[in-house]
Formats: structure tokens, sequence, C-alpha cells
């Protein structure tokens, strides 16, 4: 049932326009509506490590990727996410993201760049792996999260 609600939401979407209408969803910090852009099954991988980040490592499942944009939110204030999609290759969107958080606990600010590749089937999105400069973030969560 959900599957055939999700797919009506999604209207069936290309890759690219789902990966757009989850970005601008959580651009505007409405996390209800990107994660009807999700596929139940979906894998969210994180590449870096969940002893520095608690949302660190890999989630599965579209509750589970929902309390972990909750926890995102929860622990940065998003003062800039720009995506830019550069590669569209059948089911993958690959795009760069220009971001600024900052650290609600400590205030620091963290800013930089980082790759994302979203794979999409029937209008949702069914992977996503985010690479970061992991020394960096590894290194300012360190400094600033204790």
């Amino acid at each position: 049932m959900w599957h055939a609600i999700q797919q009506a939401t999604s209207g069936m979407l290309s890759p690219e326009d789902a990966v757009r209408r989850f970005n601008a969803s959580w651009i505007a910090g409405d996390i209800e509506a990107a994660i009807r852009f999700v596929a139940e099954d979906c894998v969210y991988a994180l590449y870096i490590s969940d002893e520095v980040l608690p949302f660190g490592g890999e989630t599965r499942g579209r509750n589970n990727i929902k309390a972990t944009l909750h926890m995102m939110r929860d622990q940065f204030e998003y003062l800039l996410y720009r995506p830019l999609i550069l590669k569209v290759d059948r089911d993958k969107v690959r795009e760069r993201v220009e971001f600024m958080y900052r650290h609600r606990k400590s205030g620091e600010v963290l800013t930089g760049n980082f790759r994302l590749i979203l794979q999409v089937k029937d209008g949702l999105l069914v992977r996503g792996d985010e690479y970061h400069d992991r020394p960096m973030v590894e290194a300012f969560m360190r400094l600033f999260a204790t």
C-alpha cells in the first residue's frame, strides 16, 4: 500500500527529478516531504566514522533514514546546502554539494564540499552514498563535539 502511495506521490519521476525534489525538500528543512522520495528499503551510507558522528556509517530503511535526517538537523544548523548535479547516468545521479553547517552545541561552523551518488528506482531513492573529506570532518567533530 505505502509503495503505491509513494508512486502516486512521486509520479514515477525521472532519477534527476526525484533527486531535485528530494533536495528541494531537504533544503527547506521539510524532512516529511523529503522522506516521500525515499524507498522503504533504501540504504544511506555516510562515509564518516560513527564514533565521532552518531549518524555516520550505513543506515537501512526509510524510518531509520528519517531518524538520521532528524539527527542531522538537530546537531547542525544548515546555513548553506547547495547541490549541483554533475551527471545523470541511467538510474544514478552524481552531485557535488557545497555546504556550511553550524554545529549547534559548539557554535562552530564546518564548511566544504562533498560528493553524493544517488540511485533512483521507480521515482524513489534506493541508495545514497555520501563522500566527505573524512579526516577534516572527523577532526572537526573531535575538536568541537565534546
